[in-house]
């Protein structure tokens, strides 16, 4: 299903991109089992990831967020490309919502996001967590610090009468640089939060066609939660121990167990696993 469109809007001078990541959040709160803050946290920074993610410019692009912080919901990482194929974690999965959204990030920070446009060549850019604000804060300030860009973004993770996730979306709105006086005015004061109730009520669609200045230029794409390890992925990076390691490990453990962090599977390898990479002759 498509959830994410970009678009131009005010005569083509801003730059408009709309998701609905509802199911991308569902997914992470489901692999992670996810308290409310921290779902709320985790979910914000991945929709806002969403939105990077669709920047890339190459189908080999690749973006990665780092933050940590001295909150109560630990470190943040989330991995995205440009297929818009999104996953992530929060270390404490267990805040609730006594705690609010900025005492699950704390009031020092620092975001770090090492974007590849799929020119083998990483950009690096980093900024501390802003003295206000949450999840969209810190990412308008990632903007303004590391990539001079004057990007407004706002995310939305709602909940229904169960406590159930309703809705999770993102709407960004970045001046091109050729943008006059009255655009950046309109970037200004539009409202991002009724593009989002939009968004909740009508899907993304409906927010493009209200705004878009030329539907040709509008790119409607599909974004998901999904994780790239395997056992298969893993073994290739398990031959690198060397078999006299590899087995020496799983003889005194039993096994060897590997994490991923991303989508919370454990993967166990065994002498079988350790045959299959290097037969007896």
């Amino acid at each position: 299903m498509k959830n994410l469109l970009r678009t131009l809007i005010y005569d083509g001078q801003v730059s408009l991109t709309v998701a609905d990541t509802t199911e991308i959040v569902k997914e992470s709160i489901f692999r992670h089992k996810l308290q409310k803050t921290s779902a709320l946290v985790l979910g914000k920074a991945l929709s806002a990831m969403t939105f990077m993610s669709s920047c890339l410019k190459q189908d080999a692009g690749e973006i990665s967020l780092s933050y940590q912080g001295d909150g109560v919901g630990g470190g943040i990482g989330i991995s995205g490309n440009r297929k818009l194929q999104l996953r992530g974690y929060i270390e404490n999965v267990n805040v609730t919502e006594a705690t609010d959204e900025r005492g699950c990030l704390g009031e020092n920070g620092a975001v770090t996001v090492i974007r590849d446009d799929g020119y083998n060549i990483p950009f690096v850019g980093t900024c501390a967590l802003p003295q206000y604000g949450g999840v969209d804060a810190a990412f308008e300030e990632y903007f303004r610090i590391s990539e001079q860009l004057p990007t407004r973004i706002q995310t939305a993770v709602e909940w229904n009468e169960k406590g159930e996730l309703a809705f999770a979306g993102v709407v960004a709105v970045q001046p091109l640089p050729f943008a006059d006086k009255t655009a950046l005015e309109r970037v200004q004061t539009l409202s991002l939060s009724a593009l989002l109730s939009e968004i909740k009520l009508h899907g993304v669609e409906s927010v493009v066609q209200s705004f878009a200045t030329d539907l040709q230029a509008t790119e409607s794409r599909e974004a998901a939660y999904r994780c790239n390890c395997s056992k298969q992925y893993l073994l290739r990076v398990l031959v690198t121990l060397g078999e006299a390691e590899m087995r020496r490990i799983i003889q005194e453990d039993g096994n060897i167990k590997v994490h991923c962090h991303y989508c919370n599977t454990d993967y166990i390898f065994t002498e079988t696993d350790a045959d299959t990479l290097f037969p007896q002759k």
